[in-house]
Order: structure tokens, then sequence, then C-alpha cells
């Protein structure tokens, strides 16, 4: 159960890049293996998850890799002031597959997950690139960041956020973009693309709780399924770790999941 850290010189990022690639124990059975791409949240590097959750032994017994690349305060976003992070993730998805050949290819077999931060990464990577990932995954995320800088430039965020505004500038700025979660999905929508299987979940007590009830909201008004559920405690691992192994198999099984674990 090897977790190799891979340091690379990065194009996307000017300098040194960095990932981490957990391989089951018979990763080398390519009928099961599967991927997940891990991005973890802010003020953190991809070591996070694997010591704070157990998600490494969830995969192990689901023979499932794990790709995570650190990104810090990046906000897997190529940021107005500051680092290329969104181009630094599609950078690790593409050479984590060159260096590891054994990692699927098939879009059935790949999945992604992200943590606070990593959420908006997620579902932004998915809906540019629906046809190579069959389910994604978000844990208190601001999956809708053009409504979190409102938030933020209304004084109604809960937070400082001064890295949102070095990352995105302003609500205008980034309404549209590509990395406009909402218009994406609407995008695909009336074209009738492929859209990949999307979890959303947040604490009971958790400060994301409010922008991700809007976010259900919005993804059923343009009529997307999204699978939510409602986790005990805040915004931390006590809460998303409960959680992590029925996200696991609702990727694997699709709705037929009935609860978690």
């Amino acid at each position: 159960m090897p977790l190799i850290n891979v340091q690379y010189l990065s194009t996307a990022l000017g300098g040194e890049g960095e990932f981490g690639v957990y391989l089951p124990e018979k990763w080398r059975d390519a009928e099961t293996l599967k991927v997940l791409f891990l991005l973890h949240g802010a003020f953190s590097e991809y070591k996070s998850s694997f010591l704070y959750s157990s998600l490494a032994r969830y995969c192990e017994t689901r023979n499932m890799a794990i790709v995570a690349p650190s990104s810090h305060l990046g906000v897997y976003t190529d940021m107005i002031h500051g680092e290329n992070g969104y181009s630094m993730l599609k950078e690790v998805v593409a050479l984590s597959g060159k260096m590891f050949p054994a990692l699927p290819s098939e879009p059935e077999k790949r999945f992604i997950l992200g943590i606070s931060m990593g959420g908006h990464g997620a579902f932004k990577l998915t809906m540019e690139q629906p046809d190579q990932f069959s389910a994604v995954a978000a844990c208190s995320s601001p999956i809708d960041v053009v409504r979190t800088m409102e938030l933020l430039e209304n004084g109604e965020h809960f937070g400082g956020g001064a890295e949102l505004f070095h990352a995105f500038q302003s609500a205008n700025t980034y309404r549209g973009t590509q990395g406009d979660v909402i218009e994406m999905a609407r995008k695909l929508k009336q074209e009738g693309r492929h859209i990949p299987r999307l979890f959303l979940c947040w604490g009971d007590e958790d400060h994301a709780k409010p922008e991700d009830l809007v976010t259900v909201e919005k993804f059923k008004e343009l009529g997307i399924p999204l699978t939510t559920r409602e986790g005990i405690g805040g915004h931390n691992f006590d809460m998303w770790d409960p959680l992590l192994e029925g996200i696991l198999d609702w990727m694997l099984k699709g709705d037929e999941v009935d609860g978690f674990h």
C-alpha cells in the first residue's frame, strides 16, 4: 500500500509542483482498479486528507488508487494574482497517467472528490471535461464561486477570503468564465451533453451549509440531478470522515446506495 510523493517541474506553476499517488495492494489488477482524484481544502496540502481521514483504507478495500495534488491556497484556479492552480490540476491529471500507466483511463473508472476549497476545482474540471469522469463529489464546498464572491463583496461571508479575491478578483470578473460552474452546467444541459453524476454534502453546523443549499436549488432549477447528504458537525474531518466511505460507494454503485455506513 505505497503512498508515493512526486515532486516535478511544473510548467503551470513555473517551478516545483507536488502530488501524491496512493496505490492499493491489488493495483496490478487492471480489471478492477479505479482511480480517485482527490483535491484538498485551503491552508493545506495533499497529505492532510490521508492524515486526518480513513480515505486510504476505504480506497484499499475498493481497489481504488488516489492521485492528490497540492494546491495550498491556489483554489485550483488560474488566479488573477497568484499561481495557476487550475492549469496545475489539469497538468497533474495528465502527468499521473503517463507516470503511472496502470491507472485506468476509462471514464467509468475515474472519479474526483474535493474537500472544501477542492470541491470547486473538482466540479469545475468535471464540467470542462465531462467525458473524463464517472462521478464527482464535493464536501462543504463553494461550488458557485460567483455567489461566494458576491457574499464577500457585501460583507456577508463567514471569512475574510483574501485568497478568493486574489484568485477571482470579483463576482463580475469570474461570472461566465470557464470557472463559473453553474453557467458551465447550464451550457452542458442546453447542449444535451453528458454530465457525470454529482454529489454534494455539508454538516448541520457547517459554515458552508447556506451556500451549499443555494447550490442545490440552482442545480434543481437546471434540472440536473445532484445527490446530497447532511452530516453531523462542522467544517472539518470529524464531520467529513464518516461520510467518505458512503461517498465512495455512491461513486461506484450510483444512487442505488441507500444511506451511508
